[in-house]
């Protein structure tokens, strides 16, 4: 039987978000940060909707992301947005990946590569407006781009930056940001160069400083329904793509004065009812909840009491009536009138809403709806079977094997 913890990605829900966004920039590129299995919700089956729904290219952190894409049948631009090992040139060639130079010694590797290879490689250049992370200094980013330019063999596709501050209270630094960007893009012009597209603006610069455009943004976060903070949800209605749910697997009644769970953090205050939930910390569930999350079982809130586990958590289900093995527990999302929010968690233990969805672990099943039905269904991402994506999602035959007329879900993310 499989494992009842699962996490369910609304696709329909990604869709909207998709147009949202859209609706504040325009017509300007939406380039979606998918990097870390797209934020914990299955890049594979995530890109292709995003795909589908608009999204004009994806932005990962790794080269192995962007060959995990390539391979699963997602074909519009991808590019890095970190550094590239010299060792990776080769891959960024055999799938089409476009590099980011971070650093000037690296295009003249890349230029080499493309001339032995006989054809040019796509790069956008990183420019370092104030992150301090990678990046061509801001102040001599603009004569070091000219030269990388004239290389034979670099096609330069893209130029862009990061913020470090676009979600806090005082913008002064991210407008100075965009002061900067702005700078080297002018000495640009003055050299008689033409420009390619410029992006800088992440999911809060969408949201906050529409200055920051430029021809395109890289929303991560509010793709999926989001956000850094809960205020700014009046500024544009996202609807979160992930939930998670698990179900009861054991119930004992405790005498008052029990202590209970790893290192006995939690006594019992009063005869108490606890229930066991099959969710660990391996899975995502923080050990920082212990003793102070919260979950929802018939629709009202039921606290964490003791150590959470690698595997296991204890919940007080003592005032919620009728209680059985078997009910429903949700972790992140609605039962009934009733929600708990990845952003509520996140705050409650003064972490940020990315950490908790990037910390699902593989062997939480994703489910993936659309129209409320499950159209595709992991039980690991690490045991993907090949040619599955394309055949039970998309539709896909692989090569070498004959047209399924099954019904089979099963897939990955």
């Amino acid at each position: 039987m499989a494992r009842p913890t699962v996490a369910r990605i609304d696709l329909d829900a990604l869709a909207h978000n998709v147009r949202a966004i859209r609706s504040l920039v325009g017509d300007r590129t939406i380039c979606a940060a998918v990097k870390a299995d797209a934020y914990g919700h299955g890049a594979t089956v995530v890109s292709h909707v995003l795909s589908r729904s608009g999204v004009d290219m994806f932005g990962v952190a790794m080269t192995e992301e962007a060959v995990d894409l390539r391979r699963a049948g997602v074909g519009k631009p991808i590019i890095l947005l970190s550094s590239v090992p010299p060792e990776d040139v080769p891959m960024l060639f055999e799938h089409d990946v476009t590099a980011c130079i971070a650093e000037e010694s690296f295009a003249h590797v890349l230029a080499r590569a493309a001339r032995q290879a006989g054809r040019p490689a796509r790069a956008h250049v990183n420019v370092d407006t104030g992150m301090h992370r990678v990046g061509l200094d801001w102040q001599e980013a603009a004569r070091a781009i000219v030269r990388i330019s004239r290389l034979r063999g670099i096609e330069l596709t893209g130029i862009f930056s990061h913020f470090a501050c676009a979600d806090a209270d005082d913008l002064s630094f991210s407008r100075e940001q965009v002061r900067r960007l702005k700078c080297v893009l002018a000495h640009l012009r003055r050299a008689g160069m033409r420009l390619p597209p410029v992006h800088m603006a992440n999911s809060s610069g969408v949201l906050r400083l529409p200055e920051a455009y430029f021809d395109g943004v890289r929303p991560g976060l509010i793709l999926y329904g989001l956000y850094s903070r809960a205020e700014w949800g009046e500024r544009v209605r996202l609807k979160p793509v992930l939930s998670m749910r698990t179900r009861i697997a054991h119930l004992q009644r405790l005498p008052e004065g029990e202590k209970v769970g790893y290192g006995h953090t939690f006594t019992t205050w009063r005869e108490s009812v606890l229930a066991t939930i099959p969710l660990g910390y391996h899975d995502g569930f923080l050990r920082q909840f212990s003793n102070l999350g919260e979950v929802l079982v018939r629709g009202r809130r039921a606290a964490v009491v003791g150590r959470i586990c690698m595997d296991q958590t204890l919940i007080d289900v003592t005032d919620i009536p009728d209680v059985r093995i078997g009910d429903e527990v949700v972790v992140y999302g609605r039962q009934g009138d009733a929600t708990i929010s990845v952003e509520e968690m996140a705050a409650r233990v003064e972490r940020i809403p990315y950490e908790l969805t990037c910390s699902v672990g593989p062997r939480v099943r994703r489910e993936f709806v659309r129209g409320g039905a499950v159209v595709v269904e992991t039980p690991f991402r690490s045991m993907m079977p090949t040619g599955s994506l394309q055949k039970d999602f998309l539709g896909i035959t692989a090569p070498d094997e004959e047209p399924d007329t099954g019904s089979c879900q099963q897939g990955a993310a």
